[in-house]
């Protein structure tokens, strides 16, 4: 009978797992994508459907669905087990006691949080009322599962107390807060008072935090407040609707950002999935990640009265240096888009249909801002567009927009083209840095290399390749020795054995799987893999005779000496005469 992991793994198809995180291509028989653990312009993320495996050849990173699930989502493996069995319909018949963990619990905790909010929502009529009003409809607000948080100190507390959570769990959740009292060191309140909650969820849709608008009170705290960062909720990383939005987003091969969750809602309402949020916190170089994952094309829908100012200023460089091709939704009549949806759906597909390129946007911005006063528009232009061009990564869409800007500057292309070398040269030495932005790379000794793409041909098993064993074990490493040895027994590896050999398979199909000679292939390894064994044998020997002749021991030099001599004429033999063996 086949296990819990091996049930999984035969009713979920890697390519359509990791093409719900990832833009898959065709890479002849596999498939390949940007790898989302590092940061990279040029695709090395590979993946096997007849292996089930999955590897960069970038940051080295690789293994199965339970390995990317774990990476992708920050999980530990039983987490990711239950995850996947949920996927499957595979039921997880004993649970095993590391799935009953903390991070487990507070998921737990904040799905019971969400059904009291929905209930305290579904009985309060004025709240229900608004948000019709607001232009949402009833299965809208069900789908979305609004809820609503009631005027009063410890409604949740109380709640929570019941089902037999722990007040620290609901504290480590960022439902509860815990007094600074003194005298009720002890105490509990809840974050979340009179205020209608939007429930907000990880990209598998599990809920992590809640967004809460106050409604019907005078309050010193904000119009909105945020679940704080915890551990389930790293707002870094997530976006309003990101699970739901997803699939539209790889789709399109663009994703929508709007700035509120009204927005984002009805959006979706009125069709436009590929839409999603900032959730309180401003656009960073995380979130421009995960859309990076499925899309190329990112579109910006800030409200129209301040799309062009410093507030804003800083996601549309981060997006443009992220390598998007970045649009610009205005929205008409200086509303925001729920303003707009509840007035007129249609008028939201259409500025959503007629996005602008961000340079063409701010120079019309320009034109209607100075129409008669040229002088202004070219100074203006100088501080506000010419950066957006400089940042642009395509050398040929510089060129369109510096075209387009000579035009509408009545200016000839030569000085713009100056101007823009300042700001291109300003944008190195003080553009916005981020953690996250420095890409991972994984250098292999040119030895290591050789010896991995020949146990990759080995693992291939092709008929053709009739190989001596003994003298290709003779020339490999200590380190990869292991590894050789368990492909030539052909008996059942470990799991480490397993997890290298199937990346090697990969590595070998990508690289030698369309080869026709693959024999004469294998035989350039072979012989480059000779000269490098009798480099690092001649540099072995060297150090040899370095040692001895600071020792003063000279009864042995003769024979280091020898040793070198004859390691030396062997590899200027192979440098003459590649196919000449030992």
């Amino acid at each position: 009978m086949a296990s819990p992991i091996e049930e999984i793994k035969k009713r979920i198809d890697i390519v359509d797992l990791l093409g719900s995180y990832l833009r898959l291509s065709k890479a002849g028989v596999n498939y390949k994508a940007v790898c989302p653990f590092h940061n990279e312009k040029t695709p090395s993320f590979y993946i096997s459907p007849a292996r089930e495996i999955w590897h960069c050849f970038g940051c080295n990173a690789g293994g199965d669905i339970f390995r990317f699930v774990s990476m992708i989502e920050g999980i530990e493996f039983p987490e990711a087990l239950e995850l996947l069995a949920q996927r499957a319909g595979v039921i997880l018949k004993r649970e095993d006691p590391r799935l009953s963990n903390e991070r487990k619990r507070l998921l737990n905790l904040m799905q019971d949080a969400a059904l009291y909010y929905e209930e305290q929502l579904h009985v309060n009529n004025p709240v229900k009322k608004y948000l019709k009003e607001r232009g949402l409809k009833d299965e809208s607000i069900k789908s979305f599962k609004l809820g609503f948080a009631p005027d009063g100190w410890e409604n949740l507390v109380s709640f929570l107390a019941k089902k037999g959570y722990k007040m620290e769990e609901a504290e480590k959740a960022g439902l509860v807060i815990k007094s600074t009292n003194p005298e009720k060191r002890n105490k509990y309140y809840d974050r979340f008072r009179s205020r209608i909650i939007f429930p907000v969820s990880d990209p598998s849709g599990r809920i992590v935090g809640f967004s809460g608008r106050i409604f019907n009170k005078e309050t010193n705290e904000g119009k909105y407040i945020n679940s704080p960062q915890t551990i389930l909720y790293d707002k870094s990383k997530i976006l309003y609707l990101w699970d739901r939005a997803k699939n539209s987003v790889r789709k399109e091969n663009s994703c929508i950002l709007v700035e509120g969750q009204m927005d984002a809602i009805m959006s979706h309402q009125a069709g436009v999935t590929n839409v999603v949020a900032t959730s309180g916190t401003a656009l960073g170089v995380g979130h421009l990640a995960l859309i990076k994952r499925l899309a190329t094309g990112l579109l910006l829908a800030f409200d129209a009265d301040v799309a062009g100012e410093t507030a804003h200023k800083r996601a549309h460089d981060l997006s443009i240096d992220a390598g998007f091709n970045v649009n610009i939704v205005e929205v008409p009549s200086g509303k925001d888009p729920a303003e707009t949806i509840r007035a007129d759906a249609t008028l939201w597909l259409e500025a959503v249909k007629n996005a602008k390129p961000i340079v063409a946007f701010f120079l019309e911005g320009l034109k209607k801002k100075f129409p008669d006063d040229i002088h202004k528009l070219r100074r203006e232009a100088q501080v506000t567009v010419l950066p957006y061009i400089a940042r642009l990564g395509d050398e040929i869409e510089k060129a369109h927009w510096i075209q387009e800007t000579s035009k509408i500057l009545e200016i000839k292309e030569e000085p713009l083209w100056a101007e823009l070398k300042k700001a291109i040269s300003k944008n190195r030495s003080g553009g916005i840095q981020e953690k996250g932005s420095i890409e991972a790379r994984v250098v292999r000794p040119r030895r290591g290399l050789l010896e991995e793409r020949i146990m990759g041909i080995l693992s291939l098993n092709d008929e053709k390749l009739s190989p001596d064993f003994k003298e290709i074990q003779d020339l490999f490493s200590d380190q990869n020795l292991p590894f050789l040895n368990a492909i030539i027994s052909g008996g059942k590896p470990s799991k480490e054995v397993e997890t290298k050999i199937g990346k090697l398979i990969l590595e070998a199909e990508l690289l030698y799987g369309d080869k026709k000679n693959l024999n004469e292939e294998f035989q350039n390894l072979l012989s480059e893999l000779e000269r490098e064994a009798l480099k690092s044998k001649l540099e072995l020997i060297s150090n040899n005779i370095r040692k001895i002749e600071l020792s003063g021991e000279k009864s042995k030099l003769g024979e280091y000496v020898s040793q070198f001599q004859e390691v030396s004429k062997k590899l200027n033999s192979l440098w003459q005469d590649p196919k000449q063996k030992k």
